[in-house]
């Protein structure tokens, strides 16, 4: 009876099947080498390609330009490829509301531009691992701000669809004292306008809608 070798059959790993999407070229070679000698499989897009079917367990955006179209481009891109997870070069000055934007738009993890070497295969293997990956300077800035009670109660009026005057004859405050206190939440949130800051409230993933007080009745006419 002849003997017949065995069979190896190499199966790709899909947690080490990574998309790099750079929007500078001359990034391409150092983050694509980078994985590549981390045994990951590397799968490449210029920034401006749309295309969206990939099976790649990790996107790489290697990103350039301000942080605010840096947000919209993980935006984007998170959109268009639905159920994968993200990691995006973001400035190390960013402000924290818009790392925390970026984070919104779908990023799971982000390196600043000058740890690109130092920390993008880190950054990516854990979360391929399905961790968020963020450095360890924004620990504290990251976190959600609490919001006050007060802040609270007028973030709820404002989701109901009061004015500033409803909302103080309502809670019996001076108009400039709700003015304040939505301010004050606003910053928080990292909100620019009523609408986003009601849009946070009421996204159950944000968190921000946990402990909001209950009003019954509807706006005057």
């Amino acid at each position: 009876m002849s003997a017949h070798p065995a069979t190896t059959t190499t199966r790709r790993d899909p947690t080490r099947s990574a998309l790099l999407v750079v929007a500078d070229p001359h990034a391409a070679p150092e983050a694509a080498d980078l994985l590549r000698a981390a045994q990951f499989t590397v799968e490449e897009q210029s920034g401006n390609e749309a295309r969206v079917s990939t099976d790649a367990r990790v996107v790489i955006l290697v990103l350039t330009g301000e942080a605010t179209d840096r947000v919209e481009a993980i935006r984007a891109r998170a959109e268009q490829l639905q159920g994968a997870a993200f990691v995006a070069t973001m400035p190390a000055d960013a402000p924290a509301g818009l790392l925390r934007r970026a984070l919104r738009a779908g990023a799971d993890g982000i390196v600043f531009d000058e740890e690109l070497r130092r920390t993008l295969v880190a950054t990516v293997r854990a979360v391929a691992a399905g961790q968020l990956a963020l450095p360890r300077t924004l620990r504290r800035q990251i976190a959600p701000r609490p919001l006050s009670y007060r802040e609270k109660e007028i973030l709820s009026l404002v989701v109901m669809g009061y004015t500033n005057r409803q909302i103080a004859d309502k809670l019996f405050l001076a108009q400039s004292t709700v003015k304040t206190h939505l301010s004050s939440a606003f910053q928080k949130l990292d909100a620019r306008s009523r609408a986003e800051a009601a849009a946070l409230v009421l996204d159950p993933d944000s968190g921000y809608g946990l402990g909001l007080p209950v009003f019954s009745t509807a706006p005057p006419a």
